[in-house]
This record gives structure tokens, C-alpha cells and sequence, in this order.
């Protein structure tokens, strides 16, 4: 357990680092190139999602580590500064991911097969037709939800378009790394990265 516990924190940090900065830099890229972080992001979660599950071999380790970057996200809320809407839906469609990443992958262990590209664009399908759905709920209130406010158009690049160009890119990421091996990360380092996260998050 303290072992699982050092790699979902280790892993859920290193997700938090990058949406603070890699995520920031493609948000601001997306005003000249619409849709990039949605490109770009979910395949570059899912190689930590899929690092903790090949550690782990626990679906459930997936949405742990997705619940640690979510957290270190939700800091925002401490200092003020944003709209919360801002704050949680970042948040949440991370957890929204893991959950789709996590059920995959708990059919493909029942069924003790191997990934392949149609588990893939299931993903980020399930996830991002989950998360247009909350685009709906919450825009009925008037809240932020460009996804379903933009037009049709945009919801479906962003569900349809963009689940299909993430599927091959994680594809061809599970291709090149077949004989990866597995970390296991020390306490001390689990822990100092998630200071380092919160930090950045912070700067960011």
C-alpha cells in the first residue's frame, strides 16, 4: 500500500506540473490554433495514467492520481483571483478522464486482452461526451461553457475530431514504449514533488 501510495503521488504530481505549465502554454497557443490543449493533453495524461496502472496493474490507481492533480488544481481556490467555475472545471475533467481511462481499462483486464485503437478513441469519447453533457447542465445557468455555447461545430470537433487525432497519438505512444520499465519512486521524492506542484500551480 505505501509503495502504490509513493508512485499515485509521485505520478499525480508530475500531472499536476504539467497542466500548470504545459497546459498554460497551449492555452494561450489556442487563441490562434482553437482546440490544441484538447489535442495535446489527454494523450500526455494518459502516458502518467498508464505509467501508475503498469505500476500498480489497479484501474483504480488511474482515478487516484487523477483525484492528487485535481487537488493540487483546486489550490486555486485558496488564494482567489479566478471565477471558481474557472478553477473546477479544469479539475473535474481531469477526473472525468481518469474515469474513462479507468473503466477501459478494467475491461480489458476482465477480458485479459491487449489495448487497442478502438479502447483508445473509447476514452476519449466516453470522457468527453461526459464532460459536454456537464457543458450543457451548467450553461443553463449561465456559466462558462464555450464547448456547447460555440456551436455545434465545436462540440463536435472536440468530442468526435479530437478523441479520434488523441487516439493515435496513444497509440503510436503505446507502440514506441512496449518494454518501458516501471518506476519506483522513494517517499521523500513523492512528497517534495508535490510541493514543487502546488508551487507551480501557484506561479501559473
Amino acid at each position: 500500500m505505501k509503495k502504490s501510495l509513493n508512485i499515485i503521488l509521485f505520478w499525480g504530481a508530475i500531472w499536476g506540473i504539467t497542466e500548470a505549465t504545459l497546459g498554460y502554454v497551449l492555452h494561450l497557443f489556442s487563441i490562434p490554433l482553437p482546440g490544441l490543449p484538447g489535442l495535446l493533453m489527454f494523450p500526455v495524461a494518459f502516458v502518467f495514467m498508464h505509467r501508475v496502472y503498469d505500476s500498480t496493474q489497479d484501474a483504480m490507481s488511474v482515478v487516484q492520481i487523477a483525484c492528487v492533480a485535481a487537488m493540487i488544481k483546486l489550490t486555486d481556490l485558496l488564494f482567489g483571483g479566478l471565477l471558481t467555475i474557472y478553477i473546477i472545471n479544469p479539475a473535474l475533467s481531469l477526473i472525468i478522464e481518469a474515469l474513462a481511462v479507468a473503466i477501459v481499462f478494467s475491461l480489458i483486464e476482465r477480458h485479459q486482452r491487449k489495448i487497442n485503437f478502438v479502447d483508445i478513441f473509447a476514452m476519449g469519447w466516453i470522457w468527453r461526451g461526459v464532460f459536454l453533457g456537464y457543458m450543457i447542465i451548467i450553461s443553463k445557468f449561465s456559466l462558462p461553457a464555450g464547448l456547447v455555447t460555440s456551436g455545434w461545430g465545436v462540440a463536435l470537433r472536440f468530442w468526435i475530431a479530437e478523441s479520434f487525432f488523441n487516439a493515435i497519438l496513444i497509440r503510436s505512444y503505446l507502440a514506441l514504449t512496449e518494454n518501458r520499465k516501471s518506476l519506483n519512486p522513494s517517499p521523500t521524492l513523492s512528497w517534495t514533488l508535490i510541493f514543487i506542484a502546488i508551487v507551480v500551480q501557484r506561479l501559473f
